[in-house]
């Protein structure tokens, strides 16, 4: 990967967060429309909580777009960085040198809706509960997938199989005499401790 590539979720994300909305406001709303069937509380209570809710769903409409379209997924050749937010602006920062795991993640919803995810974990992410990177509502789930994975390979052949971890030479006869150096000055410093 020679270049930075920029990739933005599928308008279904959107659709997504929609149906999110309306799930939460059916699970909400069953219980309190039974309560119109209280004599002593009457149907004013549920006209209460419905303009209450016709409130947070009209909130929450307006703000699905602009989160939408504040989501933003960056390949590069060193790290993964996933941007969104609308107020709390979230940049997810993740050097390919600390990928342990990419999975693929498609819940019910993405199923329904044809799209996916990639979760991006690290050395670290067995003691989290979340990714360290999440790249959410892509069509084209498995093919960033097997981009990642790709630009994963390339950069691990760039930089060597074991990440972080320096190539270790035999001992040789330098590395005899250096370790023989060492010995020495531990045994001078002995001697010294000892005369005091």
């Amino acid at each position: 990967m020679n270049a930075t590539k920029i990739i933005r979720p599928s308008p279904k994300l959107a659709h997504k967060f929609r149906l999110y909305v309306w799930i939460v406001f059916l699970i909400c709303f069953f219980p309190f429309v039974f309560l119109g069937f209280v004599p002593e509380l009457g149907w004013l209570y549920v006209v209460i909580f419905l303009a209450a809710n016709a409130a947070w769903m009209a909130l929450a409409y307006l703000l699905i777009p602009p989160y939408y379209r504040s989501i933003e997924y960056e390949l590069g050749e060193e790290e993964i960085v996933a941007r969104r937010g609308i107020l709390t602006k979230t940049v997810e920062t993740v050097p390919y040198r600390t990928v342990t795991n990419v999975a693929l993640k498609r819940g019910p919803l993405d199923r329904l809706l044809g799209i996916g995810g990639l979760l991006i974990h690290t050395a670290g992410y067995s003691t989290q509960t979340t990714a360290e990177a999440r790249l959410g509502g892509l069509e084209n789930y498995e093919a960033v997938h097997r981009e990642v994975l790709e630009a994963l390979r390339r950069y691990r052949a760039r930089m060597g199989t074991a990440i972080g971890v320096t190539e270790t030479r035999p001992i040789g006869e330098d590395s005899s005499e250096l370790l023989r150096q060492i010995l020495d000055e531990i045994k001078a410093l002995r001697r010294s401790i000892e005369k005091e």
